[in-house]
């Protein structure tokens, strides 16, 4: 089997003006988004019918169709080893506990420069699991 070279990454975030240019911020860090949706119901469908899973999967917290907590959970009842990330721009202790109990690996702040993004979702990729209890910048 021939190693992949790049952290692949499926997206789902509702605001166009934030998923494109967070795209593009991805991509210069060296990930592949191989996958990008604005509601989190056709980011289960992607997961359903691809061949390739992503290696980690990021979602925004709210959204109109299916918002991340609920995106998660469902990910993660059907496919238990999904590494799944919940980007927020909302600072608020209750969504940071549900993420934790529908098993999001992190809650990260929208507004995260290039090298924490990058060094955050190398982390997780590798080691799975990181604490999230305060929203990391």
């Amino acid at each position: 089997m021939i190693p992949k070279s790049k952290i692949t990454i499926a997206y789902a975030e509702d605001q166009r003006w934030f998923r494109e240019p967070t795209i593009e911020m991805l991509t210069e860090c060296g990930f592949d988004v191989v996958a990008d949706f604005d509601d989190g119901v056709k980011l289960l469908g992607f997961l359903e019918n691809t061949l390739i899973f992503p290696d980690l999967i990021l979602t925004d917290l709210e959204m109109p169709e299916m918002n991340g907590i609920t995106l998660t959970k469902e990910i993660l009842k059907k496919w238990p080893d999904s590494k799944v990330l919940i980007l927020t721009s909302e600072v608020d202790t209750f969504y940071v506990e549900e993420a934790k109990k529908v098993g999001a690996l992190a809650f990260l702040h929208k507004i995260i420069d290039y090298k924490n993004i990058e060094s955050a979702l190398t982390d997780i990729y590798r080691e799975g699991r990181t604490e999230i209890g305060e929203l990391q910048k």
